[in-house]
């Protein structure tokens, strides 16, 4: 990415412009609340507190919201996790049938497995491991800088005229806790210590020190950049790393760090097509964050023979999450063997995006009659690439050819049909 357009969004957190896509990155009404709203909350914790290790996929990393906003809820949330976690063990242990399998409300969750002192450990995860791919280093590199929460911000950007979302930023979303110094700290880190070539990047730098951005990254953290750089990383040069950290905290803040301890985390970082990526990988994640581009612009993300890879690579108590609830999209990881559900949002009382898993017990609002009709449509085509190599081109002529070519109805004439048969 050679021209870094930022602004803020709703609730003091930064959006990105993508001049490669001529789109928007991130919701002009909230990019952290999108996160949690569509990634976060959805989560069905009491399957997921189930492990003592988890692995993360996150699709499509950019500046890491989705990625922050999961550590960031085990930060706000780390006492309330610890208790639940301790009352599914011991009901785990409780419910176990002969054979040792392991249930939480009537869904099988979990391999058999002997519980003991470990749930007083310190750290609700003994490992969280998540790799993170983007086809773009600057973001990366600029990631652990961002501000969120920011207060009377003001955009002063053609890029929010262009795309007519001027009028979403008429109010501040309050309800988000802004991303904890400590978690985008440890993601600096982890990059100094597994890929500090991209902290080299003179394009990264030569952003960081443009006055013209100022606004949008942290100050402290740019100065934590340049111990890094003149000072090779290893471990030792990183315990110092801590110690330089620690003098930015209020005495407020250094209070509140004895009664949290950060989760500790491996951190893979993946610069590649995504379908390179998934389609060698070897591991087994608990979560998937697929957040690519609109599948209208970015097709090669979201086909039926990707979905078919993410599959393959989720846990049998997995859960893939996404924005999108288009019906070419929900009908490829139907395909794939998805199940899939609604994403409900609390604050705006309706549903949107979906999760796809491979236990339907899982799925906690179900798909409507309605919307599964919608996949039998045109509408419900979905894109194909079968060697995972096809340009976003040619995967969107190709799509174009099988719809226009299709004896399905239209997705308006079964939407007609379905509501003369309801008079």
């Amino acid at each position: 990415m050679s021209d870094f357009q930022p602004y803020f969004t709703n609730d003091g957190s930064v959006g990105l412009y993508s001049q490669d896509f001529d789109d928007i990155y991130h919701s002009a009404s909230g990019a952290l609340t999108e996160a949690y709203e569509k990634f976060i909350y959805p989560i069905n914790w009491e399957v997921l507190l189930n492990h003592d290790d988890i692995k993360i996929l996150d699709i499509c990393y950019g500046i890491g919201y989705n990625t922050k906003s999961f550590f960031n809820y085990i930060f706000e949330n780390k006492k309330k996790l610890m208790n639940l976690k301790k009352n599914i063990k011991k009901n785990n242990l409780n419910n176990s049938n002969w054979y040792g399998a392991i249930y939480t409300n009537n869904i099988l969750v979990g391999n058999p497995q002997i519980y003991n002192d470990t749930i007083h450990t310190d750290n609700i995860y003994n490992k969280i491991t998540v790799t993170a791919i983007d086809n773009d280093e600057i973001l990366f590199g600029l990631s652990p800088f961002i501000k969120t929460g920011v207060k009377n911000f003001k955009n002063n950007s053609d890029i929010l005229d262009k795309h007519d979302i001027n009028k979403y930023l008429n109010h501040r979303n309050k309800k988000i806790p802004k991303i904890n110094d400590l978690i985008n700290f440890q993601i600096l880190s982890k990059i100094a210590q597994n890929s500090p070539e991209i902290l080299q990047n003179p394009l990264i730098l030569s952003i960081l020190n443009n006055n013209e951005y100022n606004r949008y990254f942290k100050s402290d953290f740019k100065g934590l950049l340049k111990h890094i750089l003149t000072n090779r990383p290893n471990s030792k040069k990183l315990l110092n790393l801590h110690n330089i950290y620690y003098r930015y905290l209020s005495y407020s803040y250094k209070r509140g760090l004895k009664r949290y301890k950060i989760q500790d985390f491996d951190f893979s970082i993946k610069i590649d097509d995504a379908r390179n990526v998934v389609k060698d990988d070897k591991n087994l994640y608990n979560l998937i964050f697929l957040d690519a581009f609109t599948p209208s612009k970015c097709p090669c993300l979201w086909t039926y023979e990707f979905f078919k890879c993410l599959y393959k690579i989720m846990e049998q108590d997995g859960m893939l999450f996404t924005y999108s609830s288009a019906a070419q999209i929900r009908s490829a990881m139907i395909e794939a063997g998805f199940e899939i559900g609604n994403i409900y949002n609390e604050r705006l009382n309706k549903f949107q995006g979906t999760v796809a898993v491979k236990n339907k017990a899982l799925i906690n609002h179900p798909i409507s009659e309605a919307d599964l009709g919608l996949l039998n449509t045109r509408a419900g085509i979905f894109y194909r690439d079968e060697n995972l190599t096809a340009q976003n081109e040619a995967i969107i002529a190709a799509h174009k050819t099988e719809v226009d070519n299709s004896h399905r109805i239209s997705s308006s004439q079964y939407l007609k049909a379905r509501r003369k048969n309801e008079l």
